[in-house]
């Protein structure tokens, strides 16, 4: 075996490891972030209801389990199949993710082998494999882990010409939620353009049904999805606290700072580094002119469209951003940047901006603002010690034998602790503010008046405060409660 070889099988081992330790360590970790949503509150519905009623009640329907609409339910679906045949058990989440982080690997492995020297291959596979946000979904067993890992097969179906596999990409690309039809589509415009640009002419109705058949049977399943739900329940987001997310922008202020949050989300935690290699490589190849391969210039276009679609949204709506919205676009982006690092830089220089880049990404998990900037939680390993501060938080509240229908909290620690935890079903904490007692923590993103109001000590008193690492929990009681009460 060569001794480059060797090097990438010693890579790609490292890889797997890192990941295998990540599921021991966080393999009972409950649900987090919007994954309470997306994965457990619809898994619960097909779980308690043994698949017998197919679309989740809408927001507006009075029922403890909601759905959001316009995600396919198929990460629901999934999860209650699993606990049906493995067990209702938080662990499961995190073996199914497990499975899906091989795949990604192998298929990462094939593209980058693909696209790059046997001298490159390990260090851009550790590179695009050890990205904060990725890490960090996957630790989550985040839906979009799985978006991102069809992402992935279905460009190596298509550089590979693979209509079977790519179907197979496809279909969980598009149905695990709505980002990944709008990355589907774009998928499906990027396929056209390779082929042309491998034999323009090639591109005829024959060639045009060829391309379009993998992608058929999952655009056919999603119309009679969508189809049933319109007829059933209306627009997704009726009287839904969505609509103020997919609604117009109100003045040009608002504007401006999602464009500062777009930018934000784009090049925090250690993404930056690859902005900047990405920006010097688009100076350089102008400036040369340089020749560009037929995969070169289709990543390319669809790292253009991909990011020019959520640039859009800036304008025509108010949905906040999250750094998870953005890694099919910036694995793209870590291609073009990395291939435009080969091009333009002698061995030596090339290994030096390769671990000037490892450690950007590894520093990124560190990467946390003041309180009053909000931050993308579910996309840095810093948020880890959560789980055993909320444990702690919780086992506080039922030693002290507090009312449940007294307390209130912050996202994350709001709602049924039965759909986060898999336990302690019924103990249910409330998000109403005017309450007895309030659970506020970093992680939760509050609003920075109700921020401030809780440091006011004559109407809110910290009895409880739980911290680690860069994490911290703390439980008020509001003094103020018994005279609002009889008010």
């Amino acid at each position: 075996m060569k001794s480059e070889n060797r090097i990438n099988v010693i890579f790609q081992l490292s890889v797997v490891l890192i990941y295998t330790l990540l599921t021991a360590l966080c393999i009972n970790h409950c649900y987090f972030w919007d994954n309470i949503q997306q994965i457990s509150n619809e898994a619960h519905w097909f779980y308690l209801t043994d698949f017998h009623k197919f679309l989740i009640p809408a927001q507006n329907s009075g029922s403890e389990i909601v759905g959001t609409g316009y995600h396919p339910p198929l990460m629901g679906m999934m999860t209650a199949v699993l606990w049906k045949v493995f067990g209702y058990k938080i662990w499961v989440s995190h073996v199914f993710i497990f499975f899906w982080a091989l795949v990604l690997i192998h298929n990462v492995w094939k593209i980058v082998k693909r696209l790059f020297p046997e001298k490159l291959s390990g260090w851009v596979l550790l590179i695009a494999m050890l990205e904060s946000t990725l890490l960090t979904q996957f630790s989550i067993s985040s839906p979009d882990f799985i978006l991102f890992t069809a992402f992935i097969i279905s460009l190596r179906a298509i550089m590979e010409n693979k209509p079977l596999l790519l179907s197979i990409g496809v279909f969980f690309l598009c149905c695990i939620n709505m980002r990944g039809i709008f990355v589907g589509s774009i998928l499906f415009l990027v396929h056209f353009y390779y082929i042309y640009q491998q034999t323009p002419a090639r591109l005829n109705i024959r060639s045009v049904v060829k391309i379009t058949l993998p992608y058929l049977p999952t655009f056919l399943l999603l119309g009679g999805y969508f189809t049933c739900y319109f007829i059933a329940n209306g627009w997704f987001f009726s009287n839904s606290t969505d609509n103020i997310h997919y609604s117009l922008p109100n003045g040009i202020v608002r504007i401006i700072k999602h464009l500062a949050e777009f930018g934000l989300r784009s090049i925090e935690n250690g993404r930056i580094v690859i902005w900047a290699i990405g920006i010097f490589v688009a100076y350089k190849t102008l400036k040369t002119k340089a020749k560009l391969t037929i995969e070169f210039k289709t990543i390319l276009l669809f790292f253009i469209l991909l990011t020019g679609l959520y640039v859009l949204f800036i304008f025509i709506t108010q949905m906040p951003f999250s750094g998870r919205y953005f890694m099919p676009q910036f694995f793209l982006l870590t291609l073009l940047a990395l291939l435009g690092v080969n091009k333009f830089f002698n061995k030596k220089k090339t290994k030096i901006i390769l671990v000037v880049i490892l450690f950007f990404e590894l520093t990124g998990n560190l990467w946390i603002y003041p309180d009053k900037i909000a931050k993308s939680w579910d996309c840095t390993l810093s948020h880890l010690p959560y789980y055993e501060l909320r444990e702690r938080c919780f086992n506080y509240i039922d030693e002290q034998k507090l009312d449940y229908t007294q307390i209130s909290a912050g996202f994350c620690l709001y709602g049924n602790r039965g759909f986060v935890e898999l336990k302690n079903e019924g103990k249910t904490v409330g998000n109403d503010v005017n309450c007895k007692y309030f659970i506020y923590s970093n992680i939760s993103n509050v609003e920075d008046s109700f921020a401030d109001e809780l440091k006011v000590q004559t109407h809110w008193i910290p009895i409880k405060k739980f911290e680690k690492g860069l994490i911290y929990i703390t439980i008020y009681k509001n003094v103020l409660y018994k005279k609002t009460a009889k008010r």
